[in-house]
């Protein structure tokens, strides 16, 4: 079965803009400092909302780098070849998982150890 490309490149492109674009909002909505308050309670809830922002911040930049590092192999011409084993990535799991960089196999393997 032949990669679709096309419609892949395309959900990959409009993935990178929702990325890009909640990163922004992100940056947007950060707190101005934290200990300013009156109440301990306070200034805790605020350490825990940085927390928060800073874990999904780093978990919306790795999937941009895999979003991104995908689009690469598209242009590099390697795109749906596994990354570990160079066999071809079943063409189900690129439609589920476009940025995959792995074949189910390898994926699985890396994920055990």
């Amino acid at each position: 079965m032949a990669i679709p490309f096309d419609r892949l490149r395309r959900a990959l492109e409009e993935e990178q803009l929702q990325l890009k674009a909640e990163l922004a909002r992100l940056d947007a909505r950060a707190p101005e400092g934290i200990g300013y308050h009156d109440h301990m309670a306070d200034d805790a809830t605020d350490v825990m909302d940085q927390t928060t922002r800073a874990t999904l911040r780093r978990h919306l930049e790795i999937r941009l780098r895999e979003v991104e590092a995908a689009l690469r192999r598209m242009e590099e011409g390697t795109y749906g070849i596994c990354q570990a084993c160079g066999r071809p990535i079943d063409v189900a799991r690129l439609k589920a998982i476009p940025f995959a960089a792995l074949c189910l196999e390898c994926q699985s393997k890396q994920e055990r150890g």
